[in-house]
C-alpha cells in the first residue's frame, strides 16, 4: 500500500492506494499548521482502512514548488518513513500534479508576493507576475502517479531528495538585537 503526501500548499492532502485503486484520502485546509496537521490526517487515513504504517510498503510525494515550509515538513515525513522502515520513495512536481488532475496543458499556481510558478510539459518553471486560481490538490492522483513512477523503477534516493524550489523561500531577518556576549 501507498501512502501519497501532498503539503506543497495551504491545502495539504494524503492518501492510500494499493496499486490497484484509491483506498482513501484525506483533503484539508492547513494554511501554514502542516507540521501539527499532517501526523493526525495520516493515522486517520490508517484508521479508515483498519491499517497502521506497518502496511504501507512505499511512499509518493509532492515535490514542489509551493510553501516553503510546507514542502519541508511533507518531504521530511515521507524521508523519515522511507529511511525508518526501508520504503521505495516516488516524486512527483507540484505543478505537474495539477496539470495531471485538472488537464491542463499549461499549469499556473500562485508563488506569492503577486507572482506565479507556469509550467507546460517539457519546459523549465517561470516564474512570472500575476495571480493564479486557487486549486486544491487531491492526494489520490499523487499516489496514481507515484505507483507509475515505481513501477518504472524511478525512485528517489530518500537521503538525498530536496524539495523543488522555483525561488529562494522569503526569509525575514531578525529583529531581536543581539546581547552583549561577557567576557
Amino acid at each position: 500500500m501507498l501512502l501519497a503526501i501532498d503539503t506543497s500548499s495551504h491545502y495539504a492532502s494524503v492518501a492510500l492506494h494499493d496499486g490497484e485503486r484509491l483506498l482513501a484520502e484525506h483533503s484539508w485546509l492547513a494554511n501554514q499548521d502542516h507540521t501539527r496537521s499532517l501526523i493526525p490526517n495520516i493515522q486517520r487515513l490508517l484508521a479508515d482502512v483498519d491499517s497502521g504504517i506497518e502496511q504501507v510498503s512505499a511512499l509518493a510525494v509532492a515535490l514542489g514548488p509551493g510553501s516553503f515550509n510546507g514542502l519541508r515538513v511533507g518531504l521530511s515525513t515521507a524521508k523519515g518513513l522511507a529511511l525508518a522502515r526501508s520504503l521505495q520513495l516516488a516524486g512527483v512536481p507540484t505543478l505537474e500534479l495539477l496539470a495531471a488532475e485538472y488537464g491542463l496543458a499549461e499549469t499556473t499556481m500562485n508563488a506569492g508576493r503577486g507572482r506565479i510558478y507556469s509550467w507546460r510539459p517539457g519546459a523549465d518553471i517561470e516564474l512570472l507576475e500575476g495571480s493564479a486560481p486557487d486549486r486544491v490538490r487531491h492526494a489520490g492522483v499523487l499516489a496514481q502517479l507515484g505507483w507509475e513512477r515505481l513501477r518504472a523503477g524511478q525512485t528517489l534516493d530518500a537521503a538525498k531528495v530536496e524539495p523543488l524550489y522555483a525561488q529562494p523561500p522569503k526569509i525575514t531577518e531578525s529583529r531581536k538585537v543581539p546581547h552583549p556576549v561577557s567576557t
